[in-house]
């Protein structure tokens, strides 16, 4: 006769048997889904956003020499339009003011496509001496545009 426990054992044996083929049924199931799932899947067209691009010819600025930025540049005073101020640049890379009270431009000097101003800034308590460089253009040997941090100031030769 086959004891009590031995019955037992062999039952729970059965019972694990059955839990592992359910589980590899049911592993089996979640993979043939996942396989067909991933089968009916379309891929999405893909659709490239054009837009027009704009071709801007830029210009260089040619200077043969310095002669060419030498002499008197004026714009009109940003309080007064009818009152020009500037500056004139030297030959010997000194430079004055021009109607301009606030900046007393010292010296000038011109290195590739920019151009540095030598500036004593006159204030009520004291006096600083500053920098300031540009990239320069100049436009049909009369208009000189200078341009820093993305302002561009024009200026008109006298």
């Amino acid at each position: 006769m086959v004891s009590l426990k031995t019955l037992s054992l062999r039952s729970n044996l059965f019972r694990i048997k059955q839990m592992k083929i359910k589980q590899t049924v049911l592993a089996l199931a979640l993979v043939a889904i996942a396989f067909a799932s991933c089968k009916q899947q379309t891929e999405a067209p893909v659709v490239e956003e054009t837009t027009p691009t704009e071709t801007v010819a830029e210009s260089t600025p040619v200077i043969l020499d310095m002669k060419h930025l030498v002499g008197e540049w004026t714009q009109p005073n940003g309080a007064d339009a009818s009152l020009l101020q500037g500056f004139e640049l030297k030959e010997d890379g000194t430079m004055s003011s021009i109607k301009d009270q606030a900046n007393q431009y010292t010296k000038w000097k011109m290195v590739d496509n920019t151009i540095t101003f030598e500036t004593t800034m006159v204030g009520t308590d004291s006096t600083s001496v500053k920098s300031a460089t540009y990239t320069y253009e100049i436009v049909d040997q009369n208009v000189l545009k200078l341009t820093a941090n993305g302002v561009t100031e024009e200026f008109t030769k006298k």
